[in-house]
C-alpha cells in the first residue's frame, strides 16, 4: 500500500526539537507503518540541518519552508493556504492520503492525478471547519469525546468518523527498572506546554498549600513556556514563579523524548491538570506518564475517559469547581499518603498503556486503510479489542 501522510507549516518532525505532538505521533506511525512493508512518504516543515529530500528507517520525507506560527488565527490560517498550496504540487500518487493541516484536505479533493483515499486527522475540537472536509473518505480522531464533537458539529459525518487513540512510543516510556522508593525526597512531574490552558497555575498554587506538610516532595515542571513552542509566554512564567514562592519548583523547559521518558521514570508522581475543555483531544502526557507505571492526577476532561479509570489507572479532580485549587490538592495528598496503593495502581497503569504501542495502533489504521480501499482482508480492532491484546 502506498501511504503519504503531510503535517502542518508550523513544526517540524523528529528529531527536529521543534515537534509538536501531532508530528511526533505521525513519525511514529509512519516508521510503523514501514515497518509492515508499506510505502510510505511524509511531507513536513524543513528544519534547518535537515535534508530536504531523505529516506530514514524506510520513511520517504520531503521537507518544504514553512512558517512561525504568529498567534493570530487569520494570520495562520493565511500561512497554512500557502503552504498547502506548494505542499499540493509534491504529493506523489498514493493509496492513502493521510492529512494533517487545515487547507490541504480541502485543496487534495480536486486533484485529478491522485485518486487515493482522503484521511483528515482531526486532533483538536472543531470550530466549525469540518463542512469543508464533506469529501473526504474518513475522518480519524483520537478519542471518543472528539467523536462526539465532531459528529455534533456535522452528523452527516457519522458514518465516517472513527476513533484511533494516541500510541505511546513503549520503547522508551517503560516502567523503571528499579521500582520506585518512597523514602526520602520525591517529586511530582508535569509535562507539557507551560501555557494556561494547561492549568499549569492550580498546580503550582496546589504545591504550596501542600508543601508545608510534605517538605520532602518537589515540583517539576517539563516543558516550553516559549509562545513560539505554544508556551504561554514569559509574562505566564513569572507568574508561575511568583506562585512557587520558596517553595521547591523547578522549570525545566523542553526536553528530548528520551530524556523526558528518563523524568517520568525517576518521578514518584504526576499531574495534569488541563483546563482545555475544547482544546485537550486525548492527553498523551498522562497516557506516557501511565506508560512508565505512574498514577496521573488529571482534571475531569471527557478525554481522559478512554483511558484513566478515577481510583484504578488514575485520580481525577474537579478543576470546574471554586475550589479547584483545594481539590487538586487534596488529590495530590491523598497519592503522596498512599505509597503502597500507587505501586498496586501504577502496575495496572502501566499494563493498560502497554497495549497502545505504535505498532499495534499502526495496525488499527492500516486495517481501516484497507477498508477504504474496499479490500475484505482488511479488518479493523475496536479500541476495546486494542486494549485487550
Amino acid at each position: 500500500m502506498k501511504i503519504t501522510i503531510a503535517t502542518g507549516p508550523f513544526l517540524s518532525v523528529p528529531p527536529a526539537p521543534t515537534c509538536g505532538g501531532v508530528e511526533m505521533l505521525w513519525h511514529g506511525l509512519a516508521e510503523a507503518f514501514a515497518q509492515k512493508g508499506h510505502s510510505v512518504t511524509f511531507l513536513a516543515k524543513a528544519y534547518p540541518g535537515q535534508p530536504i529530500d531523505e529516506t530514514n528507517a524506510g520513511v520517504h520525507y520531503i521537507r518544504l519552508l514553512g512558517y512561525r506560527r504568529s498567534g493570530k488565527l487569520p494570520v495562520d490560517l493565511l500561512k497554512d493556504w500557502f503552504y498547502s498550496c506548494r505542499l499540493l504540487r509534491r504529493l506523489p500518487a498514493a493509496d492513502i492520503l493521510s492529512l494533517n493541516s487545515f487547507w490541504l484536505p480541502v485543496l487534495a479533493q480536486h486533484l485529478t492525478h491522485n485518486r487515493g483515499r482522503l484521511v483528515v486527522n482531526v486532533h483538536r475540537y472543531p470550530k466549525g471547519q469540518l463542512w469543508l472536509y464533506r469529501g473526504v473518505a474518513r475522518i480519524a480522531t483520537v478519542s471518543r469525546a472528539m467523536q462526539e464533537a465532531i459528529i455534533a458539529e456535522c452528523p452527516a459525518m457519522a458514518s465516517i468518523t472513527r476513533v484511533f487513540p494516541n500510541p505511546v512510543d513503549t520503547g522508551i516510556f517503560t516502567p523503571p527498572v528499579l521500582a520506585r522508593n518512597y523514602d526520602g525526597q520525591q517529586t511530582i512531574v508535569f509535562t507539557g506546554r507551560v501555557h494556561p490552558e494547561k492549568g499549569v497555575h492550580l498546580l503550582v498554587a496546589a504545591f504550596a498549600q501542600l508543601a508545608p506538610q510534605y517538605p520532602h516532595v518537589r515540583l517539576k515542571i517539563i516543558g516550553p513556556s516559549d509562545i513560539r513552542q505554544g508556551g504561554g509566554g514569559k509574562a505566564y512564567l513569572d507568574q508561575l514563579v511568583r506562585l512557587a514562592d520558596r517553595f521547591p519548583v523547578e522549570f525545566t523547559g523542553p526536553i528530548d523524548r528520551s530524556l523526558l521518558a528518563q523524568a517520568l521514570q525517576s518521578a514518584h508522581y504526576f499531574c495534569y491538570p488541563s483546563l482545555a475543555e475544547k482544546g485537550e483531544a486525548f492527553g498523551v502526557a498522562p497516557f506516557e506518564a501511565m506508560a512508565t507505571g505512574l498514577v496521573p492526577v488529571v482534571s475531569d476532561l471527557a478525554c481522559f475517559r478512554d483511558f484513566i479509570v478515577d481510583g484504578q489507572t488514575g485520580i481525577v479532580f474537579n478543576h470546574r469547581s471554586q475550589q479547584s485549587v483545594e481539590l487538586l490538592a487534596a488529590a495530590l495528598c491523598k497519592v503522596i499518603a498512599h505509597p503502597e496503593l500507587m505501586r498496586q495502581w501504577g502496575k495496572e497503569a502501566a499494563a493498560h498503556a502497554a497495549a497502545f504501542s505504535y505498532s499495534r495502533v499502526a495496525d488499527d489504521y492500516i486495517a481501516d486503510f484497507h477498508e477504504l480501499l474496499g479490500n475484505s482482508s482488511g479488518t479493523r480492532a475496536t479500541m476495546k479489542e486494542s486494549a485487550a491484546r
